[in-house]
């Protein structure tokens, strides 16, 4: 979730660098296109956790997952209402919100991935381990395809069909111990940090030189995105970490992406402030504040979730008092 505050903090809220910025300030550019291909493996890395846990349905955790995004889009609402920022909503506000609301596409997407995964599930306990192995590349050769020949039913991965491979490629991970993926940390990390500076630098050469968009390869399905993600999940893979306090932020860290990409929040006090930065601040100061935002929408993001959690709860033991008593 850091990875995606940083990742709209760059090229979301400034632009990626033109032609004229690279001759011009080259370090600068280079800079933010090596940030960007840091940054731009989270979507990747949140599918890689949860295809390498697995998804196991239940209608309760369901409920949760749609009751946190209406209740953190709800918070958010109420308090600018009650600070005079929005104007009151309607019966259609309400039920977009309960709907869907531009730039949460990933919230659509990860709840069709949730309703697939038994089907997905059922396939990798029936198929064996040769023709798992066919299927995932298959799969991504005709992925990969279209992204380069920008198919829209690809759209650069911002659809469940992605997630469904990530999530997929995943499980092949945790069940099967192939040579490609046994690597030690240390390699994963080599891989993962080569696969950064491959993008970053065939993206100055694409815009620089070929007057390429800088967006280009910073897709999702981008073939060199998905092995930095890869890697980059792996190396955590295999470090043994415990910690009370990090599982504490843990469990409400979705909520950092539904805060902070609000449409009611990204744009005015997000994206904004990071352009006034910009315009502003000498370089250290525009990383200070610029790092400070993000800090605070982190952690705003995780105290709302907790009082979220804490509402679940009580509405969960009112409901088994009126309806789950012998």
């Amino acid at each position: 979730m850091l990875l995606v505050l940083l990742v709209h903090a760059n090229f979301l809220s400034l632009g990626a660098p033109s032609a004229g910025e690279i001759f011009y300030s080259p370090v600068s550019s280079f800079f933010r296109f090596f940030v960007e291909a840091l940054a731009i493996i989270c979507v990747n890395v949140f599918i890689l956790i949860t295809g390498w846990f697995g998804i196991r349905p239940k209608v309760s955790r369901f409920c949760a997952l749609i009751f946190q995004v209406f209740f953190i889009g709800a918070f958010i609402y109420i308090f600018l209402l009650i600070l005079g920022k929005v104007e009151p909503w309607g019966v259609s506000g309400w039920i977009t919100l309960l709907a869907t609301r531009k730039d949460l596409w990933f919230v659509g997407a990860y709840l069709f991935l949730y309703i697939l995964a038994p089907v997905l599930n059922a396939f990798v306990s029936s198929v064996s381990k040769k023709t798992f192995q066919k299927y995932l590349l298959a799969f991504f050769i005709i992925q990969t395809v279209g992204f380069f020949f920008k198919w829209k039913f690809i759209r650069a991965g911002y659809t469940p069909l992605s997630f469904a491979g990530l999530y997929l490629l995943a499980r092949y991970m945790r069940l099967y111990h192939s040579r490609f993926f046994s690597f030690n940390r240390h390699c994963d990390m080599a891989i993962y940090v080569c696969a950064t500076l491959l993008t970053t630098i065939l993206s100055m050469i694409l815009v620089g030189y070929a007057g390429q968009d800088g967006w280009l390869l910073y897709g999702f399905v981008s073939p060199i995105v998905i092995v930095s993600s890869v890697y980059f999940f792996l190396f955590f893979t295999k470090i043994s970490f415990h910690s009370r306090t990090v599982n504490w932020v843990a469990s409400s860290a979705f909520a950092v992406y539904l805060f902070h990409c609000d449409p009611l929040l990204l744009n005015r006090y997000y994206l904004r402030p990071i352009r006034v930065f910009l315009n502003n601040d000498s370089t250290l100061q525009f990383l200070f504040h610029t790092a400070l935002l993000m800090m605070v929408a982190f952690f705003l993001a995780i105290v709302i979730d907790k009082i979220r959690i804490l509402v679940w709860k009580g509405l969960l033991f009112i409901y088994h008092q009126l309806f789950c008593k012998n």
